[in-house]
This record gives structure tokens, C-alpha cells and sequence, in this order.
């Protein structure tokens, strides 16, 4: 019986018009905030969440990068080469800038977008927060710092950080775009509309206001309003990746999967660091059963976030699709400790061992396992409709009735296997007793043996063999 996954979605929201930091969801539960339509293969709906950014910037050129000494200039340059492919090293050649050059905020801002890459997020503030120190107008910085603190939960910090950076730099849209992300992420869809709208009055062709507005009326479920303004910002930019990547989600709300992956396959060919977008597309890819380009696409995820909880249930699903079931338990298993509040998680175990795909699991455990993970998932799961209610609950009974069956069988077994030892002890018992009757011995071998032999038994005294 082929039963679906839980998959996890993310909005597609949350990105600054200027540098983003590392992408990914702000944690397990605002993953679970948004409506978003996700594609479930099983039909049913869940609900899709806040993406607590794009993903991280491209490695910033420094200001002030002509006046460096030689030495930090030359390490400098050595980290963005290597920023790509070799974080280890990038970090080591940004930290030697900063050794030859402290007072460049640049090479702090790059330092700390290595380690939010590598989930390193205390070291990471402090790197953005030193940047901001040395220049308070270094938009980059201020931008991932906020988006940080978003990812954490931290709102009203973030939302402080932005209004004071506004106060400091008033005609910095980007900045006031980020703040209505900011507003967004934590549901204050008004305050949002209202930002947007205003940044728009002032520019009425900025991309990132325009994505603003249109992700407002995505929360909202006004889909068309969302595809009008989409397209109004794909007129001035086609080349912005976060257009097509809404547009993905507008289009995954409608139904139109064809459209959705064609949009997010269009944003990764634009910006390649946007881990939320690998996502959508591995998810989008198990469902149609792609499971090997799922697999590729939901490690790039990964591997430009490693923290991204979603990415891992996401690369779960499809490591099931392709029969890899303890590859799938792994990835499962590694969402749930990154986001314990990430409740599909336990759906999509509970969904494992019910249909029996682990080798080696005790053969109670197996059906033990379905039941408290579906029933823990139930228990946490908000906003479930009756009908997915009811599909869980018939999973628990179907789990609940495998446990019972197993226990009688066992139970059968083991009479069997006692029944079988007594009949063996009572047939070894009676040939003990056989062998060591009186007057047992050795028979006579037949005609033809010497006349010495013993009589058989019943023989006359005297009479030998005739």
C-alpha cells in the first residue's frame, strides 16, 4: 500500500533587495505557518512555511578595498575565490585580512557569511555586529544580521536593528524593504502592505517592494493580485531571482506543478546560494518521482545550509522513493534534531515503519514505532483538517491491529515451539528407556554367524542357530 510523505515547502519570502544571508526556514514551526500548496503525492494539503531568507550573498567586493595594505588585500581576495567551494579556507584567508586590516568592515561581513554557513550563528552575529561597529551604514551587514535574528525568532530585535539602521540611512530602501520582510515573517501582513507601499510611492520600480506586495497577497491566498504584481517585476527585472521564486509559489498554489518547477528551475540558473529554492525543487522533483535529481538538488540545500531542517525531510522522501529506507530514517531523524518542533517529521516515520521498509527492526518494535510516532504527530500536528485526521487515526488502528496480530502469532509460535520440544523430549525419553530394557543386547547377525552365538530371544535353552 503506497502511502504519502509529508514534505516540507517553504514561502518563498524574506529576502532583502541587497545581500541575503544563509537560507532556510526560522525553525521548524514557522515552517508550518504559511498556506502554501506542497505538493503532497498523496493529495494532502499541508501548510508550507516562512523561509527565514534567500540564501547567502555572493562574497561582497570591500569598500575601501583600493587603501588595504598588500596583505590584506591579497588574503582578502583569497577568501572570495575561495568562498565558493572551500569555506574552511575562505574563513582562514578572510580572518588574515582582518589580522592585517581590523578596521575593514568588509572582510568581518564576509567572515561572518562564512560561519552562518556553517551554522556557526553566535560567531557569526558577532562578525556582522563588528562590521556594523566599524561602518553603522553598511547595508550588507545590517541586512544579515536582521535576517539572523529573523531565522532566530529574534523579531523584535531584528525590527529594532532595521529602524535604527533607517534612522542612520533613511534613503536606503533596501533597508525598509528588509524591515516589511521583517513584518511579514512575524505575520503583521498590514504593517507589511503598508511598507511596501510606501517604499513603491517613492520607487515605484523597485523589484523588492514589488516581491513585498506580492507575497502579502500570497499569504493573503489573492493569487492573481500576487501573479500581477509578479509580473510587473519580472517587466523591470527578469533577471531577479526572488520574482521567479514566488512566482513558483504562486503557481504551486494553483495547482500549476509544471509552471512552479519551471519558475524555481529559472531562479537556481540566476543565483546558484539559495538553499530555500533547491528545496522547493526536491520536493517538487519526489513528487514527480525524479527521485536521484530530488537527492542532488535537496543536498545542494544542505550543503549551502547545513542547519535546514526542511531539506532533510524533503531529502528523507526522496532517499524512500529510491529504496534507500535507512538513508531515509538518517535524514529523518537529522530534521528532528535540527527541529524538534518540525511535527511531520514523526508522520513520515511513523510512515516508514508502518510499511515494514527497515531491515532488522524487532518485528513488535516495527509496529510499536508506527504507533507512537503517528500518535505523537497527531497530537502536535495543528490545523488538521478531519479528513487527514482520520487518515492518521487509520494508520494508528492499522498499527495497533499489525501489533496485536504479531503478539498472537508469537504467542502461537511459541506453543508450537513448546509442543514440538515436548514431543522431542518424550521421543528421546523413550528410546533412553528402550536401549536400557533387561535382557537387551546385542542381536544375532542372521545365517551363516558361528555356532557361539547367543540364542535369539524365545529360543529353546540348548538350541543354537539352525
Amino acid at each position: 500500500m503506497y502511502r504519502g510523505l509529508g514534505v516540507a515547502l517553504l514561502c518563498s519570502g524574506l529576502w532583502g533587495a541587497g545581500c541575503a544571508s544563509t537560507g532556510g526556514p526560522s525553525n521548524g514551526e514557522r515552517a508550518q505557518t504559511d498556506p502554501a500548496a506542497d505538493g503532497r503525492s498523496d493529495g494532502r494539503s499541508r501548510r508550507g512555511g516562512g523561509d527565514g531568507s534567500g540564501g547567502s550573498s555572493p562574497v561582497q567586493p570591500g569598500r575601501d578595498y583600493a587603501s588595504l595594505p598588500p596583505a590584506a588585500k591579497s588574503a582578502f581576495d583569497r577568501g572570495v575565490s575561495q568562498a565558493g567551494g572551500e569555506p574552511g579556507a575562505a574563513l582562514a584567508s578572510f580572518e588574515a585580512a582582518i589580522a592585517a586590516a581590523p578596521g575593514f568592515a568588509p572582510a568581518h561581513y564576509n567572515r561572518g557569511v562564512i560561519l552562518e554557513r556553517q551554522g556557526r550563528y553566535d560567531e557569526a552575529e558577532a562578525a556582522y555586529q563588528r562590521a556594523i561597529e566599524l561602518d553603522g551604514t553598511y547595508v550588507p551587514a545590517l541586512e544579515n544580521l536582521a535576517n539572523l535574528n529573523v531565522r532566530r525568532e529574534r523579531y523584535d530585535r531584528a525590527e529594532g536593528l532595521l529602524l535604527e539602521a533607517i534612522e542612520r540611512v533613511p534613503e536606503d530602501l533596501s533597508l525598509r524593504n528588509r524591515l516589511t520582510e521583517v513584518w511579514i515573517a512575524r505575520d503583521d501582513l498590514r504593517k507589511a502592505e503598508q511598507e511596501a507601499k510606501q517604499v513603491l510611492a517613492s520607487d515605484e520600480r523597485n523589484v523588492g517592494a514589488l516581491v513585498n506586495l506580492a507575497h502579502v497577497f500570497y499569504r493573503r491566498g489573492q493569487h492573481e493580485l500576487a501573479t500581477s504584481v509578479l509580473d510587473r517585476a519580472r517587466e523591470i527585472d527578469a533577471n531577479e531571482a526572488r520574482v521567479w521564486s514566488n512566482l513558483g509559489f504562486v503557481y504551486l498554489a494553483q495547482d500549476k506543478k509544471t509552471e512552479a518547477v519551471e519558475a524555481f528551475e529559472r531562479a537556481t540558473e540566476i543565483r546558484s546560494d539559495l538553499p530555500s529554492i533547491y528545496n522547493n525543487l526536491g520536493a517538487l522533483y519526489v513528487d514527480a518521482n525524479d527521485f536521484e535529481g530530488a537527492i542532488a538538488a535537496l543536498q545542494q540545500a544542505i550543503q549551502l545550509f547545513p542547519d535546514f531542517a526542511s531539506a532533510y525531510v524533503n531529502l528523507g522522501n526522496a532517499y524512500k522513493g529510491a529504496q534507500r529506507f535507512r538513508d531515509a530514517e538518517k535524514a529523518y531523524q537529522e530534521a528532528a534534531q535540527l527541529s524538534p518542533k518540525l511535527d511531520i517529521v514523526e508522520y513520515n516515520l511513523g510512515v516508514l515503519h508502518l510499511d515494514n521498509q527497515l531491515e532488522g527492526v524487532d518485528r513488535l518494535e516495527r509496529w510499536k514505532k508506527a504507533r507512537g510516532y503517528l500518535q505523537s504527530y497527531l497530537a502536535r500536528a495543528d490545523g488538521l483538517d478531519s479528513e487527514e485526521e482520520k487518515r492518521v487515526q487509520s494508520y494508528i488502528t492499522e498499527a495497533e491491529r499489525g501489533l496485536e496480530r504479531e503478539e498472537r502469532a508469537i504467542e502461537r509460535e511459541e506453543r508450537r515451539r513448546l509442543r514440538e520440544a515436548k514431543r522431542k523430549a518424550r521421543e528421546a525419553e523413550q528410546a533412553s528407556e528402550e536401549e536400557a530394557a533387561p535382557g537387551a543386547g546385542p542381536r544375532s547377525s542372521g545365517a551363516g554367524g558361528s555356532g557361539d552365538e547367543a540364542p535369539e530371544p524365545g529360543a529353546a535353552p540348548g538350541t543354537g542357530p539352525r
